[in-house]
Formats: C-alpha cells, sequence, structure tokens
C-alpha cells in the first residue's frame, strides 16, 4: 500500500540535490519525557533539566495554570477538548529549544503530538510496573487529579490501560524505572539525550558512506544524512504504524506485508507502480525502515528505478543492524530459493536506532542475537565478553540494559564494518562473514517460513564448529565454546532439527546453493575462536555426519 502523509507532502519532481551535512545532533533540542502517570516523568524531568541546564516545562502543569485543572476540564468540557488544548501546547513548544518536557500520559499517544514534539526533540518513554505505578499515585498527593483512574478497583484500571498503551508507548525508547534512582536515570537520559551517534566509515567501489548507530535518533534521519529532496518510505505495515508518526516528514509512505512472502520481485514492482504512480524522479531518497527484507525490497527498487535512487537504511532488528544493512548486497527470493537474485547497492548512510530493539518480539531479538555471536566467533575479544553480559538478559528496558546492549551493538557493528570495508563484494576476507550460512540457508529452504534466519544460523555455526573438529582442523572444545555462546543466547540445534531431521534433505538444499557440494566444497570452518578460514576441500561425507549428529 502507498499513501501520501497528511504532513510534510511536496512533489516528488523537486530538483534540488541532497547537501550532505556533518553528522551530528545538535544539543539544543528538546529531550521529551512520556509514559504512564507514576512513572517519574516530572521528577526525573526536573533531575535531568537542571542536569542539562535546560528549562523544565510539565505540561500538565501547564495546561492548569491557563486553564484550571484537568478534572474539571474534562468535567466540563470534555475529554476531547483537553485533548485539543494538548495539540495546541504540543505545537507551542516545538517551536522552543532547550527544553526538558514532561508529558501527560496520553499526550504522546496522539500522532499530531508525536509530529510536532520529535520534530525538535528526542522522545524517551519511563516505564514502571502497575503496583510501583499505583503506590506512586497514591503518594502523589499534591499532583494533578488523575480522572482516569476514578474506577472501582484502581489497580485494574491501571493494567488495562498500560495494555491499551502498550503499542503506542513502544514506538519510543524506553526506560524502565523501577529498580533505579530518579538521579540515576536522569543521568543516563543525560548521556542518551546529548551525546552523538557513534559514526562508521564504510568503504565501497562507488565511494563510502556512513554508519551510525545511537539511542533515540529516528527522527534525526534527515539531519543525519543531509536529504533536502522527497523522501520516501518504504516499511512494513506494522512498523509504519509504530514508528511512522515519530519518524518525521516524509512525502510517501510505502506499506509492504510484514513477513517472508514479501521478499519478492512482486514486492519490488509495488513499490515501483508506487514511485510512478506519483511521477518520481531521480531526485528523490528511498529510505528502508524495518527488517532484512524490507531492506532487500527498497535496496533493490533504489539500485533499479530510474537507474539508481538515493537509498538510507533505518533498520529495526538486530539482523538487519548486523547483517544486510552493511556491505550492499540486496537479494530477493523466487520460489526455487532463497537468494537467487541478487545485485550491490551501497547506501548514502545507514541510521541505526538502538532503541527500536526493545519492541522487537523476544522469538526475533533472540535469533538476531546469532548474528552478533557469529561476528563474536571471528573477531574474538571483547565482543565475546559482551555477548556473555547481555546475551542471557531478557530486559532491554533498565538504562543499564539499554546502555549494554547500545555498546555490544555498536562493537558488532564496528567488527562487521571493519571485515567488510575493504572488500564491498565478498571476494576475500568477507568471504568468512558467511560463518555458518552455508548451513543456515539450507535449514531455511527445507524448514520454509518456520524457521527465522537467525534461528538457522545459531544451528548453522553449531554445525561449522562440529565440521572444523571432524576434519582436524579445531579442537573438540572449540565446537564446545561455540555451542556454550549458542546456548547462552537461548538457541540451538532442537531449535530447527526437531521437525526436519532428514540430512539428505538439506543436502540437497545445499547442493542448489551458491556453494555446491557436487563435489569438493568450500566452507567457512574455524580452527579457533577469532581464526576463521576457507577450506578448499569438505567432503560430502563429513558434511552429512555432521548433520546426522545434529
Amino acid at each position: 500500500m502507498a499513501r501520501q502523509p497528511e504532513r510534510g507532502v511536496s512533489a516528488l519532481t523537486d530538483d534540488t540535490h541532497p547537501v550532505p551535512i556533518p553528522l551530528t545532533v545538535s544539543d539544543n533540542r528538546n529531550v521529551v519525557l512520556t509514559g504512564f502517570m507514576g512513572t517519574g516523568k516530572t521528577t526525573v524531568g526536573r533531575l535531568l533539566a537542571t542536569r542539562l541546564g535546560y528549562t523544565f516545562v510539565d505540561t500538565d502543569h501547564v495546561l492548569q495554570d491557563r486553564h484550571g485543572s484537568i478534572a474539571s476540564i474534562f468535567a466540563t468540557q470534555g475529554e476531547a477538548a483537553f485533548r485539543q488544548l494538548e495539540r495546541g501546547l504540543a505545537t507551542e513548544l516545538a517551536g522552543r529549544s532547550r527544553l526538558v518536557i514532561s508529558t501527560g500520559g496520553r499526550m504522546m499517544l496522539d500522532p499530531a503530538n508525536v509530529t510536532a514534539l520529535s520534530d525538535n526533540g528526542r522522545v524517551f518513554c519511563l516505564v514502571a510496573t502497575p503496583e510501583q505505578i499505583f503506590g506512586r499515585v497514591l503518594r502523589d498527593a499534591d499532583g494533578p487529579v488523575r480522572p482516569l483512574l476514578s474506577a472501582a478497583d484502581p489497580r485494574e484500571r491501571i493494567v488495562e490501560l498500560l495494555a491499551e498503551r502498550r503499542d503506542g508507548y513502544g514506538r519510543f525508547p524506553q526506560l524502565r524505572t523501577d529498580d533505579l534512582t530518579p538521579a540515576a536515570i536522569a543521568e543516563q537520559l543525560a548521556g542518551f539525550a546529548t551525546v552523538d551517534p557513534k559514526r562508521f566509515a564504510v568503504g565501497g567501489p562507488s565511494g563510502g558512506y556512513d554508519y551510525c548507530v545511537g539511542i533515540g535518533v529516528l527522527p534525526c534521519v534527515r539531519q543525519l544524512v543531509g536529504i533536502n529532496g522527497p523522501v520516501v518510505l518504504v516499511t512494513s505495515d506494522d512498523i509504519a504504524e509504530r514508528y511512522g508518526p515519530s519518524f518525521g516528514p516524509v512525502d510517501l509512505i510505502i506499506e509492504l506485508p510484514n513477513g517472508p512472502a514479501s521478499r519478492t520481485l512482486a514486492s519490488v514492482q509495488q513499490v515501483y507502480d508506487a514511485l510512478l504512480a506519483v511521477d518520481a524522479d531521480r531526485t528523490a531518497t528511498i529510505i528502508s525502515l524495518g527488517g532484512s527484507i524490507i531492506g532487500d525490497v527498497a535496496g533493490f527498487a533504489a539500485a533499479t528505478y530510474l537507474g539508481g535512487l538515493n537509498l538510507v537504511h533505518c533498520p529495526t532488528d538486530l539482523f538487519a543492524m548486523l547483517d544486510t544493512s552493511i556491505g550492499g548486497n540486496v537479494g530477493l527470493d523466487l520460489p526455487q530459493g532463497n537468494n537467487r537474485l541478487g545485485l550491490h547497492k551501497q547506501p548514502k548512510a545507514v541510521i541505526a536506532d538502538v532503541a527500536t530493539l526493545q519492541t522487537v518480539p523476544p522469538q526475533e531479538f533472540t535469533a538476531g542475537l546469532a548474528e552478533v555471536v557469529k561476528l563474536a566467533l571471528l573477531g574474538g575479544g571483547d565482543l565475546i565478553g559482551m555477548v556473555e553480559a547481555v546475551g542471557g538478559r531478557r530486559d532491554r528496558q533498565l538504562p543499564r540494559e539499554l546502555d549494554d546492549l547500545h555498546a555490544m551493538v555498536t562493537r558488532a557493528i564496528e567488527m562487521k564494518i571493519d571485515i567488510s570495508r575493504d572488500d564491498p563484494v565478498g571476494q576475500r576476507r568477507r568471504a568468512l562473514l558467511q560463518l555458518g550460512h552455508i548451513f543456515a540457508d539450507a535449514f531455511e529452504h527445507v524448514a520454509g517460513d518456520s524457521l527465522l534466519p537467525g534461528e538457522a544460523l545459531a544451528t548453522g555455526l553449531i554445525a561449522a564448529a562440529r565440521l572444523s573438529v571432524l576434519v582436524g582442523e579445531a579442537k573438540p572444545d572449540v565446537a564446545d565454546r561455540v555451542e556454550e555462546l549458542v546456548s547462552l543466547i537461548g538457541l540451538g540445534p532442537a531449535t530447527i532439527m526437531a521437525s526436519k531431521r532428514d540430512p539428505d534433505k538439506v543436502l540437497d538444499a545445499m547442493q542448489r546453493d551458491n556453494n555446491r557440494l557436487s563435489g569438493p566444497a568450500r566452507f567457512i570452518l574455524l580452527r579457533d575462536i577469532g581464526a576463521a578460514f576457507e577450506a578448499d576441500h569438505v567432503a560430502r561425507s563429513d558434511v552429512r555426519a555432521v548433520l546426522a549428529g545434529l
């Protein structure tokens, strides 16, 4: 589905050209705190404003000072009138800078307010358990009356409201406030809100591009990249609903269904049709917002429409951040197998907002960690320790967890870029990045849509390690270490082999892959952690023995 957003619409025949600007986020941007009542927005906001030297604004207090109590507005004018007052205040505050803004609990659930306040601000959501919220609201005797808690059972009402607002709050970086002091949360926020994204330079045959990774940077994409021309956002329907309002103004949104079925020429044709419908020319920039599938479809379209458009990737899951967004390779699936169509399209930039990982479903997040494990096996060193520290955690909302997650993802991206930098088309050192993938691609083909790429890769890494031992290149403890890391993130052979135990089916899928097994085949194997190599001769019988062992 393609649509022109209500905001920021301009003709797609604009003859201006993108002018690069320094990769930076102005320290004058506002910091906006959202979240349910009782999560600490006012207390933390005041401390944060003092820490940054900003002015603190509490939107509920401003509205009460101007129009009377919130309860009286609800009683005399109704909730709709109050929400309209919030919209007016959001527009007013968006025109100012160097503010820390604490918003009412529903204010940032309104897309109009999100658009207004995100344009000159970075939004963070504070969260807490229903029990914590209830206790804080009871203690807040001096705060505004809470009309939405006028219920027979306030605790139950809090649970209901949190469930209703989960998706709305989920579009912003979330910080849990249960176990930390307000001062500690403010200190963490100060780092997230004012530190520029980490920037890496990625080389390539047609010039380089920037990859930057940060927290809460999606609203800053235009500024980070320097896009002055029309913007076409290619995304999935679920991601568009979650992040669209806070992404920033775009000229055209093309929404594709979420899932592997979209990674086809038919989806690329859908992008072509939408571009042609608005007479898009070569001044347009395509931005992919989503996972690997969206990145591949957007990249394929950007590479081929009118001979090529500028492309910016904004990956929202781990696998996309670490795999398809780096190196410029894009691929599509055919009924005969995955990745049968491919080409090379370098982006103009990649912007990875680690905060989006907070809303990735647990199964997908865990699968994405397999790519981090692969990079840790290739590079060893500090990334191994980061995997061990972060891999077993499941709470991505505490500031320290988000900070550690950001550090791990940043280090993994740096390592992937280091491997890819001088080998953009995968002919030399970059071939090592295929560790585990020769097995994984076959697993995916045999399992169909029931298997995520990261789940297949996790077992592919184990298979590659066992094959390394079987052919005498590695000691058994190397394979044990690989299985230990894969197990730590919650994956392993049982993930995919429970219903797909026939090694010959996997071997047949491998024969259809680019790395054929009709004769001696090349595999990426390990001599030790951090010591991968390309094996020129691997017997089919050894591969089958490993598959049977799984």
